[in-house]
C-alpha cells in the first residue's frame, strides 16, 4: 500500500512536470509566432526611428513655397546621410512667429542642424544662434538673402546678375530678336539683390537693337489693374508682346490681368517664383514660362553642406543655386 501511494505520487510530480513543460512550450511557441503578427498590425514605426540625425528646415510663412519645394529636396537625400529632416514653418502668416523663436524651437529639440530661409526683413541682423543640449553650437545653412552677421556654416543664394541674364535670354529667344517688352517693377524698397536683378536685366535686353523695352514702375500695394491705365491699355491693344515680371505676387497679377483682358496666348508673359497658382496659370497656357530658383536642389545642397560641416569640420561658404526654366502648356 505504501509503495502505491509513492508510485502514485510520482506520477502526480511527472503529471505537473509534463503539464509545466507544455505551457512553457506554448508560450514560446506563441511568443515566436505570434507577437511580431502583433506588431505588424499595430502602428508601423515612424521611417527615421532608427536615423541617428536630426535635421531641421525652418522659415516664416509667407515664404512656405519654397520651404516645401528645400524640405522635399532634403527629404529625397535623407537616407543617404542616415538622418531624419523635418519641416516647421508657422501655420499662417497671422500667427507671426518670429525667425528667432524658431530657431529656439531648433535648440529645445537639440537638432543636429538647421536649414533657414532668409526672407527679406527678417531680422538676419540680430538673429542668435541658441546652444544645443550639450553646449555645442548648432550648425546652420541658410538659403535665399544671405547677411554675413549670422553665423552659418554655408549659404546657398542667388546669383541675381546670371539670373537677370537668364531672364533677358529666355525673353529675346521668345520674340526670336525683335518685339516689344514690358519689364514689371513692383518693388520700392532698396533691396540691394532686386537692384542688382533689374540692373542685369535691362543691361543684358539694352545690346539687342529689335527689343523695345518699357519699364513698368507700379505701386506693389495696389492690383495692377487699379493702376495708372498704362499697362492695361498697352496690354488691351496689343502694344506689347511680352510681359516679363521679377517677383512672384507680380506674375500671379499680370497673368490674371492679361487672362482677363482676353489676350492669354497672344501676349506671352515670362514670370518668376513658384507655388500652386503659378503652376496652374504655366499649365494651361497663361504664363508662357516660369522662371525659379531651383528650390529641391537647394535642400539637397543644404543637406550635403550640413554633413560636410558635421563629419569633417568645414563646408563651402557660398553656393550658388540652380536656375529652373519651365515652358507652358497651350490654351
Amino acid at each position: 500500500m505504501e509503495n502505491m501511494k509513492l508510485r502514485n505520487l510520482d506520477m502526480g510530480k511527472l503529471a505537473v512536470l509534463a503539464l509545466s513543460m507544455l505551457t512553457a512550450l506554448l508560450l514560446c511557441t506563441y511568443m515566436f509566432f505570434m507577437l511580431p503578427r502583433i506588431a505588424k498590425e499595430g502602428d508601423p514605426p515612424s521611417p527615421g526611428d532608427d536615423r541617428k540625425q536630426h535635421i531641421l528646415i525652418l522659415g516664416e510663412a509667407a515664404d512656405e513655397d519654397s520651404l516645401k519645394e528645400i524640405y522635399r529636396g532634403a527629404e529625397a537625400e535623407s537616407k543617404s546621410y542616415n538622418c531624419v529632416v523635418e519641416l516647421n514653418v508657422p501655420s499662417s502668416i497671422a500667427e507671426g512667429q518670429s525667425l528667432q523663436s524658431l530657431l529656439d524651437f531648433a535648440s529645445f529639440v537639440d537638432a543636429d542642424g538647421v536649414i533657414a530661409y532668409m526672407g527679406e526683413g527678417s531680422g538676419a541682423s540680430s538673429l542668435r544662434i541658441p546652444p544645443a543640449f550639450d553646449g555645442r553650437e548648432i550648425p546652420l545653412v541658410t538659403v535665399a538673402h544671405f547677411d554675413e552677421s549670422i553665423p552659418q556654416i554655408s549659404h546657398i543664394g542667388t546669383n541675381y546678375s546670371e539670373l537677370g541674364r537668364k531672364i533677358s535670354q529666355e525673353s529675346v529667344e521668345y520674340l526670336d530678336g525683335q518685339g516689344r517688352i514690358i519689364i514689371i517693377n513692383t518693388v520700392k524698397s532698396n533691396s540691394a539683390n532686386y537692384s542688382n536683378l533689374m540692373t542685369s536685366v535691362k543691361g543684358n535686353l539694352a545690346s539687342y537693337s529689335g527689343i523695345e523695352v518699357f519699364i513698368a514702375d507700379l505701386d506693389s500695394s495696389t492690383a495692377i489693374t487699379d493702376m495708372s491705365g498704362i499697362l492695361a491699355r498697352k496690354i488691351r491693344y496689343s502694344d506689347t508682346d511680352l510681359l516679363v515680371c521679377l517677383s512672384s505676387e507680380d506674375s500671379i497679377r499680370a497673368a490674371q490681368l492679361v487672362n482677363d483682358l482676353g489676350k492669354a496666348g497672344y501676349i506671352g508673359i515670362i514670370g518668376f517664383g513658384e507655388g500652386n497658382v503659378l503652376e496652374r496659370y504655366l499649365e494651361i497656357g497663361v504664363i508662357t514660362e516660369l522662371i525659379s530658383i531651383d528650390s529641391q536642389k537647394i535642400g539637397s545642397l543644404a543637406l550635403k553642406e550640413l554633413f560636410e560641416y558635421i563629419h569633417y569640420g568645414h563646408a563651402n561658404n557660398y553656393i550658388a543655386a540652380d536656375v529652373k526654366v519651365r515652358r507652358g502648356g497651350s490654351l
